[in-house]
């Protein structure tokens, strides 16, 4: 009889969770992050935990996300501030 164990890893799995989340919030604002990865954590990084990479943005899907963040009301513009 097989004992059953589990390979999961609940901290992988919840930025998983999270980066879907954020993907499909940025998707609705006109842009897909086909690049998007989640990473495991390295020996040599700064921070420990597993990362989101967003991957590689064009120069117009900056400029879409740019203006949908202008439009967002709790966004300060960078052209008001000193």
């Amino acid at each position: 009889m097989f004992e059953e164990i589990s390979f999961a890893n609940s901290d992988r799995e919840e930025l998983e969770d999270a980066a879907q989340e954020l993907f499909n919030h940025i998707k609705d604002l006109g842009v897909r992050l086909d690049d998007i990865d989640v990473l495991d954590p390295c020996d040599g990084c700064r921070r420990p935990g597993y990362l989101v990479h967003l991957g590689n943005l064009t120069r117009d899907e900056v400029a879409v996300l740019n203006a949908a963040l202008r439009q967002h009301p709790g966004t300060e513009s960078v052209v008001s501030r000193p």
